[in-house]
């Protein structure tokens, strides 16, 4: 049985932690590192709010005295300013003020989108991740990229904003696609090349227990995956140099996209498609 780990990333007065356990939602409001406010909203889409909406809107309601929540359309080809504004109109609806706290619950998409409205409203609002998937746990949530897609260009349009905290609860990954899963997998390959190769053997040897999504083995999938990319980011917050390391293999899922239209291929908003080349 997996208990708890936290990884922090190091940036100085942007520094916060990734939290990693299991059935974390219901027990969120006990952080003693959330951002406090007096209103939240949650932004969600269709396919997650159903799962896990009810059970973090009830915790937040335990520290904020106001939660609204959204929920976007689901797919790699709603991450755009359309859907954006959705969150805007949420945020204006509900006269929230800069002090107000977002929570992004869901996948890339989500999480992406959360992050850049946080970025601009009012000039910059705090925002909680909380990714269901095994590819946001490991990547997308992690770093402060935040952004929406273009017609000529995936990711184009975005900001770097960090989150003020990371929530990976590994309960959300039993509820995974499997196709959604292989993506997760693929992104946590990557770790293993570009930084630490007794991962790399690991994963091999373990590969058969992550496919049955046992909670010890992604458990250390997650962590590990977390540690090396705080690693990098601690270094290059904004992508100077080293930071591109982690864009391995985003290239090829990246320019299949850009043939094939976003949401055509099942790469996780893009990410892992050189496992599917390899």
């Amino acid at each position: 049985m997996y208990d708890h780990c936290c990884i922090d990333i190091s940036l100085g007065e942007r520094s916060y932690p990734i939290q990693i356990s299991v059935d974390q939602l219901a027990s969120i409001h006990l952080s003693p590192i959330l951002p406090k406010a007096n209103t939240a909203l949650v932004v969600s889409n269709t396919t997650v709010w159903p799962l896990y909406g009810s059970v973090l809107l009830e915790a937040l309601r335990r520290c904020y005295v106001q939660v609204h929540f959204v929920q976007l359309p689901d797919g790699e080809e709603h991450k755009n300013w359309q859907t954006l504004n959705l969150i805007f109109d949420a945020l204006l609806k509900h006269g929230c003020d800069r002090k107000t706290v977002l929570f992004a619950l869901g996948g890339g998409v989500v999480g992406d989108m959360t992050g850049f409205a946080a970025a601009c409203y009012m000039r910059g609002v705090p925002f909680v991740q909380v990714p269901t998937t095994l590819l946001a746990q490991v990547d997308s949530s992690v770093g402060g990229k935040t952004g929406i897609n273009h017609p000529l260009g995936k990711n184009m349009i975005g900001a770097f904003y960090q989150p003020r905290l990371v929530v990976c609860d590994l309960a959300t990954l039993d509820t995974l696609p499997e196709r959604e899963l292989s993506a997760g997998l693929a992104e946590v390959i990557k770790y293993g090349p570009i930084a630490d190769m007794e991962f790399m053997a690991w994963q091999e040897a373990s590969m058969d227990d992550l496919r049955a999504r046992d909670r010890t083995a992604l458990a250390h999938a997650v962590r590990r995956s977390c540690e090396i990319k705080a690693w990098v980011v601690g270094q290059d917050e904004r992508e100077s140099g080293l930071r591109a390391i982690l864009n391995f293999g985003h290239t090829f899922g990246h320019a299949i996209e850009a043939g094939m239209g976003y949401g055509g291929f099942g790469f996780g908003a893009g990410h892992g498609a050189y496992l599917t080349i390899w």
